[in-house]
């Protein structure tokens, strides 16, 4: 019985090794990529019983500064054959997803939206880094500009996200810009990673506008600066990166000679609650099972084959001594083989 144990335990716990050591060295780094065929649609809203602050340049009467809900989607599609190609011209993981965003009133076509982009993005598949590659390109407002940079991480954060600064996409900066963690918080029973990019008053161009529109109706035409700042904030699941929230407080001026002279765009927009929650339920069981071969199969995996394989071991060699032991016995002279009784009797 022993001996049979024995096999049992080192087989068991050598198996329970093989697995840690293949789910930390291959199973996991196989399974956190993001797919190539990735197809999402996000939706953000302005805050319950809250207005934005808008610049309609299709109002009648020529453009003019609205006030009232807004809405943004954002359509996710990822290119399959695109990323083929880049992955093969770059040597590297490489997934290509184009997005198409646009912002408008509620229940307006896209192709009536107050803006509207578009971009080609090439990233990498583990870290979610975009990287450099002719395909990429962006459209705002008709215009093409290709090939395009990005720069930082686009549409999610890394595998594994750490507690620590993220340089992330700012479309209208035109550049990555640190999201600093800030720290952890539960959403629908998720714990996630709380991020706030902040972007001060930069200047993002000169544009011609009316001077009604800026204070200065006896000008038909004046060149303002316009300024734009946000805090982007956004709550990460760290085993996948993925977003499961996001939210952004937008302030748009135009400025003359250094002064604000109207507000173009005052607004914060977050995911509604349908996008949040349809969120959690993809990458909740993901994300377990992600942090399980990460961490969990890997630790209790090595530390119980060890166990097994050394128990297993033991048995195996008190079994073989036990066995050493009998045998010795059997081939020992007993008393009744003993020579005084085989000398034959005297006369």
């Amino acid at each position: 019985m022993g001996k049979k144990t024995g096999f049992a335990a080192v087989i068991i716990g050598a198996f329970l090794l093989v697995l840690a050591v293949l789910a930390k060295t291959y199973a996991y780094d196989e399974l956190a990529v993001v797919p190539l065929d990735q197809e999402t649609t996000t939706v953000s809203k302005t805050m319950p019983g809250e207005d934005a602050t808008y610049l309609n340049v299709a109002a009648e009467g020529g453009p003019a500064i609205e006030t009232g809900p807004l809405e943004s989607r954002r359509n996710v599609v990822g290119q399959v054959e695109a990323s083929k190609d880049a992955s093969d011209e770059l040597d590297e993981n490489i997934a290509v997803w184009e997005t198409f965003s646009y912002t408008a009133p509620p229940g307006t076509p896209a192709d009536q939206a107050l803006s509207g982009t578009r971009d080609v993005v090439p990233f990498e598949r583990t870290t979610g880094d975009t990287v450099r590659w002719q395909g990429a390109e962006t459209e705002s407002n008709g215009v093409v500009i290709s090939p395009f940079s990005f720069y930082g991480n686009y549409f999610k954060f890394p595998f594994n996200t750490q507690k620590e600064s993220v340089d992330f996409w700012d479309d209208s900066l035109g550049k990555g810009v640190p999201a600093e963690y800030e720290g952890t918080e539960k959403i629908e029973g998720l714990e996630v990673y709380k991020f706030v990019q902040t972007v001060e008053p930069t200047k993002i161009a000169e544009q011609p506008v009316p001077g009604s529109l800026v204070g200065m109706p006896d000008q038909a035409t004046v060149v303002a600066d316009r300024m734009y700042a946000n805090v982007r904030t956004l709550w990460v699941e760290p085993e996948t990166g993925v977003i499961i929230k996001g939210q952004e407080e937008q302030l748009a001026t135009l400025d003359v000679d250094g002064e604000p002279k109207a507000t173009i765009t005052e607004a914060t927009l977050g995911y509604d609650d349908e996008t949040v929650k349809a969120t959690v339920d993809e990458y909740k069981t993901k994300a377990m099972l992600l942090g399980m071969i990460r961490t969990t199969i890997p630790v209790v995996g090595g530390i119980l084959g060890g166990l097994l394989v050394l128990g297993g071991a033991v048995l195996l060699l008190r079994s073989r001594k036990g066995g050493d032991g009998d045998g010795d016995a059997q081939d020992a002279p007993s008393d009744e083989g003993s020579p005084a009784e085989a000398t034959p009797a005297k006369a």
